[in-house]
């Protein structure tokens, strides 16, 4: 999924830059140097990486280390949906909930790279993760619909895509961008409580600044290097360390 979620960054990137048109069944994986179209023993995850030393097979220029990365990387992180899962893993709603929930993650891997390298979040990843969210939500309340867990998705909304929408008017795109509000909305509903969204608020906005304050300082010291912030990946970051770690803010909270 890893390596999926990367060849279909670089077609979006494609589609972006040279308004070639995606073919999802013919435009096969290739070398971004020398053209050349991968064959199946280059396209294994991690292994033709490491067997290839992250170079092509055909012009020796390096691959790059975004590739192995996000196939190691979305790995690591599905395993961690299972072993952090917050919810019962029992009956056929649990299941379709776990399974919507790691279709979701290859979606939100496509925006973490693709704003982490070009500061933007294209549109098609960000429908693709909504539809999830929704489908994700939907089954949550059918298992276990309430007035109180309804108000809690609302207040979901409300602090996550809401505010990040009111910071996005108010500020002109300067404070929070067009992209960052939408990225919000399946993350606000996939944590379905509105002191979850306070929480991923939070650690998103920290890690943000922890990381991209002094970069930002630096990049203002040497005058012509570009400041504009990629906030994507700290929300995405910050919305599943709080997803796994939401029973235990849950507890603290009640303490």
């Amino acid at each position: 999924m890893g390596s999926f979620a990367m060849c279909q960054v670089w077609r979006m990137r494609d589609w972006q830059t040279k308004h070639k048109k995606i073919d999802w069944r013919h435009d096969h994986s290739h070398c971004l140097h020398c053209d050349y179209r991968l064959r199946w023993y280059d396209n294994i995850p991690v292994f033709s990486w490491l067997w290839l030393r992250g170079k092509c097979r055909k012009c020796g220029k390096v691959i790059g280390l975004a590739e192995i990365l996000c196939e190691v990387g979305l790995g690591a992180v599905f395993v961690l949906s299972y072993l952090f899962w917050p919810f019962t893993l029992v009956g056929v709603l649990d299941v379709a909930q776990f399974f919507i929930f790691l279709a979701m993650l290859v979606g939100l891997t496509m925006l973490f790279v693709y704003d982490l390298k070009w500061r933007r979040l294209p549109g098609k990843p960000l429908v693709f993760c909504t539809i999830c969210a929704a489908i994700f939500a939907g089954l949550r309340l059918w298992g276990a619909f309430s007035l109180t867990s309804l108000f809690e998705l609302v207040g979901a909304l409300a602090v996550l895509p809401g505010l990040y929408w009111v910071l996005y008017k108010a500020s002109g795109e300067r404070l929070v961008g067009g992209g960052d509000w939408l990225l919000a909305t399946p993350l606000a509903l996939v944590a379905g409580n509105y002191w979850i969204a306070f929480f991923i608020l939070f650690a998103s906005n920290l890690l943000g600044s922890l990381v991209m304050l002094p970069i930002t300082a630096v990049r203002k010291w040497r005058k012509g290097l570009e400041t504009q912030v990629c906030f994507g990946p700290f929300l995405i970051v910050g919305f599943l360390v709080v997803f796994f770690l939401q029973d235990w803010l849950m507890e603290l909270m009640g303490s």
